[in-house]
């Protein structure tokens, strides 16, 4: 099974719109065969089945297509954020053993070599062979890695998330129905491709939509592709919903053809909801989306009393509160289609993470009767800033790597369209000196993506623990939780 074969059948013979990228309209016939060019071109240049292949590059036409080439060719696609740090870029192909190394050309390095562009391609890719050695993933019934995600857990442990082809098709057939995504309607897209491009990104090449990319800055662009195109589908941030609700540029009539607008990347203030209802006069929806899971909420009623969930459990999957209180608020569990296939480092089966088939997402909260998830708070530390994931031991080891701090802690804050910002006090290792606060940003600037940087410095003389000496840390509510022991 290979997920760029099952779109080819899919798509048939429709000619419609596949992407729209910087006046440029492709469609899916032109898409397909610019796929099987840059495969052959990928090919040539020593691309074989089984490779990992990092990806650096910003959103586009191009980025689509080569992606879809990397699958074709039966390798696996490690997604690397062109909003990572130099430091980050330089050591996580590294960690992951990447074989190869894609970038567009403002990513690219020295040694480089520049490929032969396909036809349709604007913008030249750029290859380079990092090692040769093929280390398979061995996967159960010859599954094939489609995708490793990789990202840092809550102790800073380096995981990678491998999906195979067949647990990529099985999450996008699984969350069709929730969001009923239907051949030749307009999306609008302004995430990174680089986190969000296994489950929607295929599912709308899947299902024929036409993805129409936003150029940047978002915050500028967004109007116009409201003015140029007919946009049915928003897949969106709390961030950008809440831009729109504020700015004259959206006006209230803009929203009338849109179909279905989504929230999703980081959980929906209700208040946001409702001035978003207010000024359009329609509700938001919400998907809550796991690397490991998929897509297993979508909140499509806009019943104004569900605004506080994360969305209706989709058929497919299911939910079990583990160790409920009175009030039925427990640790979350999920299981469903799609499942992740494994952790690569260190490389442990989803049999051994779900031993009993059920995923612990670390989250605590409860389901209504009608299906809907609400989630309270996270038994896992972490804090989610626009949509984006920070794990506070690695902002900390970053900071207690620094001469002028004994030890850390990070933390979330709460900010209104945002979610939380990174904040971080310090037990000093000797007198601060003036201009300390600076010194410490940029450091952490040299060695974090800007997003994980704390946003504000205090330091204090001491920072507390628990009466087993570890770190305690602080709860959404601002209370302190002891740290966990393993992510």
């Amino acid at each position: 099974m290979n997920v760029f074969e099952q779109i080819v059948r899919e798509i048939g013979e429709y000619d419609g719109i596949a992407v729209v990228d910087r006046g440029r309209s492709i469609s899916y016939p032109s898409l397909l065969r610019s796929v099987r060019e840059c495969a052959a071109v990928l090919s040539a240049a020593g691309l074989r089945p089984g490779m990992r292949v990092g990806i650096v590059a910003e959103d586009s036409f191009e980025y689509i297509a080569v992606s879809l080439a990397v699958l074709s060719l039966n390798a696996a696609i490690v997604p690397l954020s062109t909003r990572a740090s130099a430091e980050e870029l330089r050591s996580m192909p590294e960690k992951v053993g990447i074989n190869v190394l894609l970038s567009d050309s403002a990513h690219g390095g020295e040694g480089d070599a520049r490929l032969p562009s396909p036809d349709g391609f604007r913008d030249a890719f750029l290859f380079r062979m990092r090692d040769p050695e093929i280390r398979p993933v061995a996967l159960p019934e010859g599954r094939i890695p489609a995708f490793i995600r990789f990202s840092s857990g809550t102790t800073g442990e380096n995981k990678g998330v491998v999906l195979s082809h067949e647990a990529v098709l099985e999450r996008t057939s699984a969350c069709a129905a929730g969001l009923g995504v239907t051949r030749g309607e307009h999306v609008l897209w302004v995430l990174d491709m680089a986190f969000h491009f296994v489950v929607t990104i295929l599912l709308f090449l899947r299902r024929g939509a036409a993805i129409v990319i936003c150029e940047r800055p978002v915050e500028s662009r967004m109007r116009e592709a409201f003015r140029d195109f007919p946009l049915s589908l928003l897949y969106a941030t709390p961030y950008h919903y809440r831009l729109m609700t504020h700015s004259a540029d959206f006006p209230a009539d803009c929203m009338k053809k849109i179909r279905l607008a989504v929230s999703t990347a980081m959980k929906l203030d209700p208040a946001d909801a409702e001035a978003f209802r207010r000024k359009f006069g329609r509700p938001l929806a919400q998907a809550y989306g796991i690397i490991e899971v998929g897509l297993p909420c979508v909140e499509t009623s806009g019943d104004p009393s569900k605004a506080a969930s994360v969305g209706k459990l989709q058929e497919a999957f299911e939910v079990k509160i583990e160790h409920p209180d009175a009030e039925g608020k427990g640790d979350i569990l999920l299981r469903g289609p799609g499942m992740f296939d494994a952790y690569l480092n260190p490389f442990r089966l989803r049999a051994e993470v779900c031993p009993d088939t059920w995923f612990r997402t670390g989250d605590v909260g409860c389901v209504d009767s009608d299906r809907f998830l609400f989630i309270l708070g996270r038994s896992k530390n972490v804090i989610v800033f626009a949509g984006m994931k920070i794990f506070p031991y690695e902002v900390e080891s970053v900071l207690n790597s620094h001469p002028l701090v004994r030890e850390s802690r990070v933390s979330g804050m709460p900010a209104a369209g945002f979610g939380e910002l990174p904040v971080a006090e310090i037990v000093p290792e000797r007198e601060l000196p003036g201009g300390w606060e600076k010194e410490l940003r940029r450091y952490c600037i040299s060695r974090l993506a800007l997003y994980k940087v704390p946003k504000s410095f205090s330091a204090v003389e001491s920072l507390p623990r628990t009466a087993s000496g570890k770190l305690l840390r602080r709860n959404e509510n601002g209370a302190g939780s002891s740290a966990p022991s393993s992510s």
